[in-house]
């Protein structure tokens, strides 16, 4: 044996010895000594196309896979939404497959609820469980006592949850979604007459004034529209788009903004109407618009400049800079936003600024504001509807709740009663990955897989102008005993049996996405379908060419009467508003669970690891508070303690806290971690719904316990994760 080939093997020996003393049992040096069934070849990566599921925008993704174990995630550059590039939420849900914390058996209750104490049982005897109590159910003639929770559903699963619930017969379905743009389709209805999600033209545009439009971090499709940004700032070579932001508080997209608008609160519909009374008098309506202009500048002739500077907080000049781009630079377009439709008098403030677009004549027009042909989508669900079920479920009208997909008793406001309710319901199933705020307080808990383990399709909810369906497939086996919940509603229709069965006739939910592909592409069994299946899996999905789009009816091109913005709270004892807002890295909470995120800086305040009070320097003078120190914020229905950031960008009468810290559970490094700051939202005096997010006001007190804020040049920030064990 020659010396070279000696040293190696003893080598190899010697770091495989290491290695054994570290772990525990033995390992083979060589991962696969007998090829497996599945044709991976040691040291050869394979790449798997299919759909991000960590937000609703249904980014396209392609998954590196290497002896089994995904490895990377990056943007699928095919596919129309986000054409290759992918945020960080989507690269993490990598740590969503291999959490430590995931459930990975069926677990029933064996304390008090919220103690934590499950034993783990069968799938046989969880899913005999819940099925026998339907059953009871329906022999009863009570099938509305069963209450269904999702996020909002699209493509099969839609499909295949309506069929259920109607054979069974309940009509109790709450898709809820804290951030559902339920708000946008009702205005495009009234206004551009066609109940769609716009797409924004972006690319073509000149000029885009935003109104609370987080379309950077949040708002509908960030990646898309960072992309589209991108394009109409740099992608053309005589032009450069211009971006005015409307909103109390200077966000992301706000910093990369020409122009900062720091309004007041609940006044963005009197700027909208300010700004649609200069365009009425400048004579630059587009003659598309087809309205009686005399009628409408009566209407808005009470939106004197003076007046929307008194009660917007605007000074003069930037009020007449932003005038004078919405004359000048065309194509132009106005995008309304989350914080506004968050205020009492949003519904309203929100169709005022889409007669915005209306009179710049861009409906279906490049650079403008395209309708997309209406859908067969559910839009989730409204504040009204949540609130219906939550005093059925406290009046006993529930026997079983079923959750999957949404965290509820996190993501309501405390001050709604979900609650209170949920506890006087019988028998609570959770099916969910991790045990999040909601499973803590199940019966049962049936385990899920994450998307990538699962099948499904998604049709994006917007940014997409001809009919896209996202393919989403299994990149790895699953990992521990878990059942997707549409086949879980399979396997309950077929124990049901009578109507019930015959309503949902697949054997696999995996067969029901292949008809929903066939039907989509009007293609019959056989061979070519064989084959166009497998093509459109490697592809990502159905991305047709061209556009389908629906005409814009006549709408209402009547201004709104808008009634001035309601505040919860007395200002003398809380003198500031409060803003929430969606976290660049957790949404609304549901990456809370993940490191990556946890440990990911926010873009603006550089804070890692827990929750934060924004304050302008102004105030923070004001109050004796320095960067860093404790405080307490006190709302009308309670309060929370947490560090304070001394933020810039923000107006001096409003404080703001970012959304998706505060978990009671979901794993190890969300539990415990920062507030939630939704227990502050208190309701409004006379109000029938949910409180707005934005209609809150808050007090301030400094407290003589020392803050613990961790940012990002702190190397407790970068650490933290190792010291969790991650």
């Amino acid at each position: 044996m020659k010396r070279r080939k000696f040293l190696q093997l003893t080598g190899m020996s010697a770091t495989a010895g290491l290695l054994a003393g570290c772990r525990q049992g033995n390992e083979k040096l060589i991962p696969y000594l007998v090829p497996p069934e599945d044709g991976a070849v040691p040291g050869r990566a394979q790449w798997y196309a299919s759909v991000c599921r960590e937000c609703s925008a249904g980014c396209g993704i392609i998954v590196r896979v290497s002896e089994g174990r995904a490895r990377k995630i990056e943007g699928n550059p095919h596919h129309p939404v986000n054409r290759g590039r992918l945020c960080a939420r989507g690269q993490a849900a990598l740590q969503r497959l291999y959490h430590p914390d995931r459930v990975r058996t069926p677990l029933r209750r064996s304390g008090p609820r919220g103690s934590g104490k499950f034993n783990p049982i069968s799938w046989e005897e969880a899913q005999s469980t819940l099925a026998d109590r339907l059953r009871q159910l329906r022999e009863q003639g009570r099938s509305d006592a069963l209450a269904l929770f999702t996020s909002p559903q699209s493509g099969t699963l839609a499909g295949l949850t309506g069929a259920f619930l109607k054979a069974f017969g309940s009509s109790r379905h709450l898709s809820y979604d804290p951030l559902a743009p339920n708000w946008l389709r009702r205005a495009a209805a009234e206004v551009y007459g066609q109940p769609v999600l716009p797409f924004y033209d972006m690319e073509q545009t000149q000029y885009v004034l935003s109104f609370g439009a987080e379309f950077l971090e949040s708002h509908l499709a960030p990646v898309h529209y960072g992309n589209a940004f991108g394009s109409m700032r740099q992608g053309r070579a005589t032009v450069r788009g211009k971006l005015t932001y409307a909103g109390p508080r200077l966000s992301l997209t706000a910093a990369n903004a020409d122009r900062w608008l720091p309004l007041l609160p609940g006044s963005e519909g009197v700027l909208a109407l300010g700004l649609a009374r200069e365009l009425v008098a400048s004579g630059k309506v587009s003659p598309r618009v087809g309205i009686d202009l005399s009628a409408l500048e009566n209407r808005l002739a009470p939106y004197t400049r003076e007046r929307v500077t008194r009660q917007t907080g605007l000074s003069t000049a930037a009020l007449a800079g932003t005038v004078r781009d919405l004359l000048e630079l065309r194509p132009a377009l106005v995008l309304p936003g989350d914080a506004v439709a968050a205020q009492s008098n949003g519904p309203e403030a929100v169709r005022a600024i889409s007669l915005l677009n209306r009179l710049l004549g861009n409906l279906n027009q490049p650079g403008g504001v395209y309708l997309p042909a209406p859908t067969a989508a559910h839009h989730g669900s409204d504040a009204d509807d949540l609130l219906g079920l939550i005093k059925a479920m406290g009046s006993g009208a529930v026997e079983v709740a079923l959750i999957h997909d949404c965290n509820p008793l996190y993501s309501v406001p405390p001050a709604a009663g979900l609650a209170a309710a949920l506890a006087k319901v019988p028998l609570v199933v959770s099916c969910s990955v991790l045990l999040d705020d909601t499973a803590r307080q199940a019966d049962l808990i049936l385990p899920t897989p994450t998307a990538l383990e699962s099948w499904g399709d998604l049709p994006p909810p917007t940014v997409a102008l001809a009919p896209v369906l996202g393919l989403q497939q299994p990149v790895v086996r699953p990992l521990y005993d878990t059942r997707a919940f549409p086949d879980l509603l399979l396997a309950l229709a077929r124990g049901l049996g009578g109507p019930v069965a015959a309503a949902l006739p697949h054997s696999a939910y995996r067969e029901a996405v292949r008809e929903t592909v066939r039907q989509t592409l009007h293609l019959p069994t056989g061979p070519d379908f064989e084959r166009t299946w497998m093509e459109r899996l490697q592809e990502g999905g159905i991305f047709p060419p061209g556009q389908d789009l629906a005409k814009p009816s006549p709408g209402s091109t009547v201004p709104p009467e808008l009634p001035e913005a309601r505040f919860a709270g007395d200002p003398y004892f809380f003198p500031f508003h409060l803003q929430l807002y969606p976290s660049t890295a957790f949404h609304v909470g549901q990456g809370a669970a993940l490191p990556w995120l946890q440990e990911l800086p926010d873009p603006l305040t550089t804070v890692v690891w827990d929750s934060w009070l924004e304050l302008n320097p102004q105030t923070a003078t004001r109050l004796g508070v320095d960067h860093g120190d404790l405080v307490e914020v006190t709302s009308p229905t309670g309060s929370l303690r947490l560090p304070a950031v001394i933020f810039p960008g923000l107006h001096p009468d409003v404080v703001a806290i970012p959304l998706g810290q505060g978990h009671q559970g979901d794993g190890r490094y969300a539990d415990g971690r920062g507030v939630n700051p939704l227990a502050l939202l208190a309701p409004l005096k006379g109000g029938s719904s949910l409180p707005p997010w934005g209609a809150t006001r808050v007090g301030i007190k400094k407290l003589a316990t020392a803050g613990e804020l961790v940012t990002a040049g702190n190397p407790q920030g970068s650490y933290r994760s190792e010291l969790l064990g991650f």
